[in-house]
């Protein structure tokens, strides 16, 4: 995650006559006496530069309301203090499931016009007359929308024209409008990934905990000096959710304790008989998951993985 990733970004990638916007989560703490605390950005670059998000389901909160931070307005040059600042924030937010830098944007809108877009964007209709708020300007929220509606997502994204936002495996990406694709409906996946999106924050936090955890037989656990998790994490952890639920767990530690041995030990393991035996016990509620896999030692891990196919890919 370097610095000049967001340099570039503001430098580079954003069109001169567009503005350039930080949006931060206030839902997420940040210390009074941090310079990128709301407030103390107000005093920096005036209250015209604070625009609030109203977020229709936390209309009595208006301070939780996500912020916009006019960083540059068209054919303005940024601070680049404040540029490298928000960077260093992002790259520690990486540990926490709730980050207070939900990223940098670019566009010809206005501050109130963007922050209008911005609500729309995040209102899904699945069924006529039927609308719901998922606030996916969160970084794994729009991840997970990215990767379910890839062709949907970027004509619903305009007139943002760029979005670098931090990712789910500790690096960051570029989200890019399309303006010439005409907007379609959501895919059914767009839904159940963003209902999903809790669990999908549960899991990649447990496994983030467990690169680091002692463990004897883990042959498949990542291990990068590049990356916190493997390019992608978020969509993997939905897959291994989605899985999970199609074994027939529904206890969220069960539904995690699976995902685990799924990344550390082998991808296949739910399909080794004696696992998939204790997955349905789990399953029927006659004890956790947990307790059952207690009885696999380093030796019975060895022999599931030696029975096991090769696997590429962690779901």
């Amino acid at each position: 995650m370097s610095v000049d990733t967001v340099l570039n970004f503001a430098r580079d990638t954003r069109p001169a006559d567009q503005y350039l916007y930080l949006l931060l989560d206030p839902l997420s703490a940040c210390d009074e006496a941090n310079p990128l605390h709301i407030n103390s950005l107000a005093k920096r670059l005036g209250d015209a530069a604070v625009q609030r998000v109203p977020r229709p389901d936390l209309s009595h909160a208006s301070e939780a309301f996500p912020v916009l931070i006019t960083l540059a307005e068209p054919e303005d040059r940024p601070d680049e203090e404040l540029l490298t600042r928000s960077h260093a924030y992002a790259a520690d937010d990486r540990g926490y499931r709730k980050p207070y830098v939900c990223g940098w944007l670019t566009s010809r809108l206005p501050p109130e016009a963007l922050a209008a877009h911005l609500v729309s964007f995040c209102q899904f209709s699945s069924q006529p007359d039927m609308e719901e708020f998922f606030p996916v300007f969160e970084p794994l929220r729009l991840e997970l929308l990215a990767s379910a509606a890839r062709s949907e997502f970027a004509s619903r994204l305009s007139p943002i024209s760029h979005w670098l936002c931090p990712t789910s495996w500790g690096d960051f990406a570029v989200l890019t409008e399309s303006r010439d694709t005409p907007a379609t409906p959501l895919p059914a996946l767009a839904f159940d990934v963003q209902r999903e999106a809790p669990l999908v924050a549960a899991v990649l936090a447990a496994w983030k905990r467990s690169t680091v955890a002692p463990m004897d037989y883990a042959p498949h656990r990542w291990r990068s000096p590049v990356s916190m998790l493997p390019p992608q994490a978020a969509a993997h952890a939905y897959r291994l959710i989605r899985d999970a639920r199609k074994f027939g767990l529904r206890d969220s530690h069960d539904i995690i304790m699976l995902a685990l041995v799924r990344v550390s030990v082998h991808p296949h393991v739910p399909y080794d008989p004696g696992v998939q035996a204790d997955i349905k016990r789990a399953a029927r509620g006659e004890s956790s998951l947990s307790v059952l896999l207690e009885q696999y030692d380093d030796r019975a891990w060895m022999r599931i993985v030696a029975s096991l196919p090769p696997a590429k890919e962690y779901s």
